[in-house]
């Protein structure tokens, strides 16, 4: 113990202050960049959904558009508008009140110019700011439940929105998802009841769906299959395993991260078996579904309550460690999940895949540098006596912060 104690010293001693606090810091912002967010984590980027606008907005209104757009010097177009109408709260929801007498045009910022009706708000800091709107749009945006308020009409907020994913008014439909992409998972989760079983399956099917709206109905697919009673299961399940299983078109699944994190949710570790009758531990794989399980996992071990244990994250992540694409994330992700009794089987990637991939080596002395036992002092000094000149460069690139992990 006395010897362990003196060798982590004499670790220290060669790190200085300044290098070991820098690769912590690196340690920690790569796990931040890894791991998944409050928000729904399959949905993609999306904007900024009507209703954050609304709840922002000191005034809400219908206007008419009146010459094309106009750009400044900072590249930002603005179009002038006269003022139609107000939007105002109301005891059902909004009303529209006419503006009598008529006011002076606005100017409003827009993404690009368009003639026709306009819905404007104005935004603190920003100003007026415009997007095209038709009658239907006009009357979405009435129905829209307030951002603060989590009941509407006897349904959860999120509930009121699963009717309008479908709408055939792009704008509405795309203000719909944008709600369940930017809500937390146990609101999306707490709403999959709305949704239809058949429709969800229809849409997994559908080849012609957008890949990232597809992983959305892949994890309500999961949360149907294990919300519904036994008997009802399987179709959602089945579902979500035929894609896993059939033949791709391409190497490329956006989305498939979605699926997978269904699949985790609707079968827990039984799972598990699919995904390595699928290959996707082997270094054959399509490294783009492989990234995609990585993902999945990572949704897995932020909801263990809804998905699989974390013990069972752990042990899935660690079959990923060979996988030489994923090496370097799976040790940051591992030393994430603080799981220090893997660290022999890190220390061997470097001489193997360490000497492939320039990012493998900073991987391992930051894993080691956070993992609190002695024992991993005592392996930094055999990497540093093995050969100091790779453990220099090595220890040198630790201390700048790593390329973020892929999405």
């Amino acid at each position: 113990m006395i010897g362990l104690k003196k060798t982590m010293l004499s670790i220290v001693l060669v790190l200085s202050n300044t290098v070991f606090h820098s690769v912590c810091a690196t340690l920690f912002l790569l796990s931040t960049l890894t791991s998944t967010s409050s928000a729904c984590p399959f949905c993609g980027p999306v904007e900024t959904p009507l209703s954050y606008g609304i709840a922002r907005s000191s005034d809400l209104a219908i206007g008419e558009s009146l010459t094309e757009a106009v750009a400044n010097r900072q590249g930002q177009r603005r179009q002038p508008f006269s003022l139609l109408s107000r939007i105002l709260p109301s005891s059902l929801g909004r009303k529209v009140i006419s503006i009598e007498p008529a006011e002076p045009p606005v100017e409003a910022a827009v993404e690009t110019t368009f003639s026709g009706t306009a819905l404007l708000l104005n935004l603190p800091a920003v100003g007026w700011t415009a997007r095209a709107a038709d009658e239907m749009f006009i009357g979405y945006t009435l129905q829209i439940p307030p951002l603060k308020q989590q009941i509407f009409q006897d349904k959860n907020r999120l509930e009121w929105f699963v009717k309008w994913l479908d709408h055939p008014n792009h704008a509405i439909s795309k203000d719909a998802y944008a709600e369940f992409a930017l809500a937390p998972f146990q609101e999306v989760r707490d709403s999959a009841h709305a949704f239809s079983q058949a429709e969800v399956i229809d849409h997994l099917r559908d080849l012609s769906l957008q890949q990232q709206r597809r992983g959305f109905y892949g994890m309500i697919a999961g949360v149907l299959a294990r919300q519904s009673p036994k008997e009802s299961q399987s179709a959602c399940t089945n579902a979500l395993i035929s894609i896993l299983t059939e033949d791709q078109s391409n190497d490329f699944q956006a989305g498939l991260d979605g699926v997978l994190g269904g699949l985790f949710i609707a079968l827990g570790e039984q799972a598990l078996p699919i995904l390595e009758r699928r290959g996707l531990f082997e270094n054959e794989a399509s490294p783009v579904d492989q990234r995609h399980l990585l993902q999945a996992l990572r949704f897995c071990w932020e909801y263990p309550s809804d998905t699989v244990p974390r013990t069972e994250v752990i042990l899935i992540t660690r079959k990923l460690l060979p996988v030489p694409h994923l090496t370097r994330e799976v040790i940051v992700d591992l030393s994430r999940y603080m799981d220090w009794d893997f660290r022999n089987q890190i220390v061997a990637m470097w001489d193997t895949l360490g000497g492939e991939g320039p990012l493998i080596r900073p991987a391992i002395i930051g894993y080691l540098l956070a993992c609190p036992s002695e024992k991993s002092a005592s392996l930094l000094a055999q990497l540093r006596e093995k050969n100091f000149e790779l453990f220099e460069k090595a220890q040198q690139a630790a201390a700048i912060p790593f390329p973020a992990a892929a999405p």
